[in-house]
């Protein structure tokens, strides 16, 4: 997929540098086709986040949510220290397209419920295979529920070619989840911050793990 191929950069740049143009900068047609994309997002938005709430656990978060815009950028979680705020920042592509909106949302709604970003400290985090692992398949899980199994599989596909990493990253936390479906709300009563959950956390849960699987789990992604 497209998003994935393009993502990685911003996926590694969390904390919004990519300097969002302000609304009116964009043409007054595009404006428009924004604003009435942007209530559908949002509503997808609020959606999706108590689905991922459901199957993950609650947000723990520092940061003010505060809805969702458009950028000519690829899609991540847009913060702004100085209100304390995040937004979650889609690219174009979605405006016209519900897959792609819904694709790109569901990943990062995952990301929003457990941000990676200190508030005290908005430097650039690398993020793991368990974090990513856990947005990528619940972006599989969404595209498959509400657009079929051929979607979802079209998705993989992209993903096994296009972006190795992030495949690697939704085949461990899969087989994860496979083994223990609650196994992200044990491990976050220990560590809620996934980005933050190291090896000695995931062996303390109890999730049946050889030390290597805690390991690539642990590990940058």
């Amino acid at each position: 997929m497209h998003f994935f191929t393009t993502c990685t950069a911003a996926l590694n740049k969390r904390n919004g540098v990519q300097n969002i143009p302000p609304y009116f900068a964009y043409p007054l047609e595009l404006r428009c086709q924004m604003k009435e994309e942007l209530v559908a997002a949002s509503e997808r938005a609020a959606q999706l986040l108590k689905y991922a709430e459901q199957m993950f656990g609650s947000m723990t978060s520092q940061w003010k949510y505060v809805g969702v815009t458009f950028c000519d950028h690829p899609p991540h979680l847009y913060y702004t220290p100085e209100t304390n705020s995040v937004q979650i920042a889609l690219s174009m592509r979605a405006l016209d397209d519900d897959m792609q909106r819904d694709f790109q949302l569901s990943h990062e709604v995952c990301h929003l419920l457990y941000p990676s970003v200190d508030p005290d400290d908005p430097a650039t985090p690398q993020t793991t295979v368990l974090n990513e692992g856990i947005s990528t398949y619940f972006s599989v899980i969404v595209v498959s529920a509400d657009y079929g199994d051929e979607a979802a599989e079209s998705v993989l596909r992209g993903l096994a070619e296009n972006s190795p990493r992030y495949f690697m990253a939704f085949k461990s936390v899969f087989a994860l989840l496979k083994r223990d479906a609650d196994a992200i709300k044990k491990l976050r009563k220990i560590q809620p911050m996934i980005n933050d959950v190291s090896v000695e956390h995931l062996m303390a849960a109890e999730l049946g793990l050889t030390q290597d699987e805690a390991e690539t789990l642990a590990a940058i992604c």
